[in-house]
């Protein structure tokens, strides 16, 4: 029986447990989620490792990555900047400061009153 038959057969979270440390898969199934979800994510993996199997290609480890070195170094600080660029969704407009805790708030009148906001 295939492992994704597996996965949508599984009636209980022990028996998707047992599926998930079943060797193609190897995870640990969090069971404090409900049966569908971990029966949800259980199938993602299935998926990808059919998809992995069916083109002959693996990930590479962590540690393959290390040895390849030069490549892989420069483009790292492009993918932080990216994830650390401004999202869209962003508030773009005045700004205070609370002065002790540093937290920032959108401007208001009422909170630029307060002694301890500082516009930014």
């Amino acid at each position: 029986m295939s492992l994704i038959k597996q996965i949508e057969d599984a009636e209980t979270k022990d028996q998707l447990e047992e599926i998930g440390k079943q060797p193609p898969l190897g995870v640990d199934v969090d069971k404090r989620k409900g049966v569908e979800t971990i029966r949800a994510e259980l199938l993602e993996l299935a998926e990808e490792q059919a998809a992995q199997e069916g083109t002959g290609q693996e990930e590479p480890s962590a540690a393959d990555e290390e040895q390849q070195g030069g490549d892989q170094g420069e483009e790292r600080p492009a993918q932080q900047a990216a994830q650390e660029a401004p999202r869209k969704d962003a508030y773009r407009g005045r700004l205070l400061k609370h002065r002790k805790s540093g937290r920032l708030f959108p401007w208001t009148a009422q909170l630029a009153k307060k002694r301890d906001m500082q516009e930014v």
